[in-house]
């Protein structure tokens, strides 16, 4: 046997290469780790319920643009050409009466608003008061998309951790069923211990059944907020740095949840509504200048010129009505929104107590659940050595087993709600997205507005052609897709059965499960399939 020996300086590299090695591994893993703030960021950039909103926003802007439109000059140019004929019946009848001429004329009238009761102003105003109200309206889609984005990801880390803890708990059925089928084997155990043992291990797969089964809807709601695939998740933790009583909690959301902001603006625009109402009642004035140039006219024969500058009137005496019951309905507009808004305000208050009560109690709960966990193992330890020496029945065994499985769910379960409680009070004060220092969209801020209410004016990009069309809707990768439903030519899809939905081995059983970043034994990830090629090309 030949022995090699390495110079010490060479060993000692080869060690330092091993724990760089093992550091650069490590940091790879924890680089790769998906957490929940990366989540909440792609779901703010890439879900089109944001995109939907922020549209919305741009096309109230357009609207209110157009309003201010009426307070500037309108120039309009118009144009004629073509035969004429006037027949007059006098007597004497006038030289050439009858006859066709070949009259022209082109014309340009300005017309600028003076005074209309204050009406075109106060609708500039209503329409400033929804852009507003638009705005806050995309701040409070991306709180909620970024809300339902954080609860889908603790969701799925949560089922991810219950479905292993029902796997070992099913590891644990089976290692009694096979003592007391020993026993009864032997004779020391009769039929029932054996029947009891073969129903505790039936029910242990179906929880186990149930709790993937709730996996699988956090996942589908993962991939319908955030646009990917659940992969490399971790657990996370509780957040730092909240309000310390719900009394500064509920003053925060009085000042910021934008959902409280948007109906403070709906009310604004149905006061300047309510107001606009009252042009009605008044005359309208205005500035007109026209010019005109025309020729062989069949009332002014050869070439003329005309211009004119006016001051024109008109004023609605009576139109049977309408503008007093258009009134009336703006008053109860206005009532309607006002008593929105508070509504909107209890609600947001109730937001705020469920959360608050959310994180409070449930830190209370979790702690007793703890103490709970930790007896119900020291029980099962003991109950297994006294059934061992015969001082504990076999329901004594699995009824301490099942105890603990069923505390070790609940303390998981009121860990995932404290973490969810935490997003869920910032959402209900609108401070999520400060928080976690992610941008809105830059349509969330609200207008800019000048001394005395005034909006500076902008000019209209021209596009010619339409839009592009938006993301296309997520298509499951193997699922085929038919132009009609009613295609009787199209055969039906292979039958897809409940094992089938989930992988297995070569030798047929389940999947092997390795430690995850949670800290505890977690399902292995599927195969990536290209959902997320859906996304591409999506700025970041």
């Amino acid at each position: 046997m030949v022995i090699v020996r390495f110079p010490g300086w060479l060993m000692y590299i080869f060690q330092l290469f091993t724990i760089l090695l093992g550091i650069s591994i490590a940091t790879a893993a924890q680089a790769d780790q998906f957490s929940i703030n990366d989540a909440i960021n792609q779901a703010v950039i890439s879900n089109p319920g944001v995109g939907e909103a922020t549209a919305n926003r741009r096309a109230t802007e357009s609207e209110m643009r157009q309003s201010q439109g009426t307070l500037l000059p309108q120039i309009r140019l118009e144009a004629s050409a073509g035969p004429e004929s006037l027949r007059r019946y006098v007597t004497p009848t006038p030289i050439g009466n009858g006859d066709y001429m070949n009259g022209r004329q082109a014309s340009v009238v300005v017309r600028q608003l003076l005074f209309d009761g204050f009406a075109s102003v106060n609708e500039v105003w209503r329409q400033a008061a929804r852009v507003n109200a638009a705005s806050h309206r995309v701040l409070e889609r991306t709180e909620l998309i970024g809300l339902d984005a954080a609860e889908a990801y603790i969701d799925v880390t949560r089922y991810l951790r219950l479905v292993s803890l029902a796997e070992e708990n099913i590891k644990v059925h089976f290692e009694v069923r096979k003592n007391v089928r020993a026993r009864f084997q032997g004779g020391r155990a009769g039929e029932g211990d054996l029947q009891q043992a073969e129903e505790r291990v039936a029910a242990a797969e179906a929880i186990l059944a149930d709790f993937r089964t709730q996996l699988d809807v956090a996942r589908a709601k993962y991939r319908k907020t955030v646009g990917l695939e659940p992969y490399n998740l971790r657990f996370p933790t509780r957040l730092g740095g909240l309000p310390h009583s719900k009394e500064e909690s509920l003053n925060l959301a009085y000042r910021y949840n934008p959902t409280l902001r948007a109906a403070q603006a709906d009310v604004d625009a149905s006061k300047h509504a309510f107001d606009a109402t009252a042009g009605a009642f008044m005359p309208t004035v205005s500035l007109e200048g026209r010019a005109l140039r025309g020729s062989d006219s069949i009332t002014y024969p050869g070439q003329r010129d005309e211009v004119s500058g006016k001051v024109v009137a008109s004023w609605d005496i009576f139109n049977g009505g309408q503008n007093t019951w258009r009134r009336n309905e703006a008053a109860e507009r206005m009532i309607e929104q006002q008593n929105r808004n508070a509504r909107l305000q209890r609600e947001a208050l109730e937001s705020i107590d469920k959360a608050w009560a959310a994180r409070t109690i449930t830190n209370d709960r979790v702690a007793a659940l703890v103490r709970e966990v930790e007896a119900a193992r020291k029980t099962v330890v003991a109950y297994n050595k006294e059934y061992d020496l015969g001082q504990r029945t076999l329901i004594d065994l699995l009824n301490s087993q099942n105890q603990y499985f069923n505390a070790l769910v609940s303390l998981t379960s009121a860990r995932g709600i404290t973490v969810f409680a935490d997003y869920q009070l910032l959402a209900a004060m609108g401070q999520m997205l400060a928080y976690l220092k992610t941008a809105p969209p830059p349509e969330a801020d609200p207008l800019d507005t000048k001394p005395f209410a005034v909006f500076p004016l902008r000019f209209a990009p021209i596009r010619l052609s339409a839009p592009e069309p938006g993301p296309e809707p997520l298509n499951v990768a193997g699922v085929p897709v038919w132009d009609s439903p009613f295609n009787t030519n199209v055969s039906n899809p292979a039958v897809v059965t409940f094992s089938d939905r989930w992988q297995t081995s070569d030798n047929g059983t389940r999947p092997a499960y390795g430690t995850s970043a949670l800290g505890f034994a977690a399902p292995a990830a599927p195969a990536a399939d290209p959902f997320g090629a859906r996304w591409t090309g999506v700025p970041r």
